[in-house]
């Protein structure tokens, strides 16, 4: 790197892949500084909470109909990748969000969770926080959705992150260009990895 910045016009420097090796990484910060966690640049965090076919839209999943709760999405990061299984395609997805609410907070381990496919997964600690873990997931004629759905309470607050695979078979193939789905489910998973809830300590 010494030899080429005597070799290379500083410009140029800055388009080389090994110039900023943080590049391939951003930081989001969001409510109010009590959620942060890291992405990958090529990703774009947005506050869509739309739901789906088999997905409520709204700050958190709820499987058994009941409603979502007084809540507020954070972030939502989403990407459209070729399923393992090569039939339409795939959207592997991570979300998170908040709630204040005395009903919410009282409830918020077990609200929505316990649907009829719905199972209790291991506690969790991520970011330094012991986390309620299930695993969901439902079915339609071409749709799938799966789902690990974690909640946790910091200081008074309901926590909720979703990480969902949302399959349509029916859907045409997604760009040549497109990620495979281990690679796009790594990418969530690995956003999940960085999340840490609660002030800086």
């Amino acid at each position: 790197m010494t030899l080429l910045r005597f070799l290379l016009p500083l410009p140029l420097l800055a388009f080389l892949p090994f110039a900023n090796a943080s590049a391939a990484t951003k930081s989001f910060l969001g409510a109010g500084g009590m959620v942060r966690l890291s992405y990958p640049s090529a990703l774009t965090p947005t506050r869509n909470f739309a739901g789906r076919a088999l997905m409520n839209a709204g700050w958190r999943q709820i499987w058994d109909g009941s409603p979502v709760g007084r809540g507020v999405g954070i972030v939502r990061f989403w990407q459209v990748a070729k399923p393992s299984d090569g039939q339409g395609q795939v959207t592997e997805m991570v979300q998170v969000g908040f709630s204040r609410s005395a009903a919410v907070v009282a409830t918020c381990g077990t609200a929505g969770l316990k649907s009829g496919s719905g199972r209790r997964l291991p506690n969790r600690m991520l970011g330094g926080h012991r986390w309620t873990v299930y695993a969901n997931g439902d079915a339609g004629m071409s749709q799938q959705v799966n789902a690990t759905n974690l909640r946790t309470v910091v200081d008074g607050t309901c926590y909720a992150i979703d990480r969902v695979t949302y399959a349509v078979k029916a859907a045409a193939a997604p760009a040549r260009n497109a990620p495979t789905q281990a690679v796009a489910a790594a990418q969530m998973d690995a956003i999940v990895a960085t999340i840490k809830i609660g002030r800086r300590r």
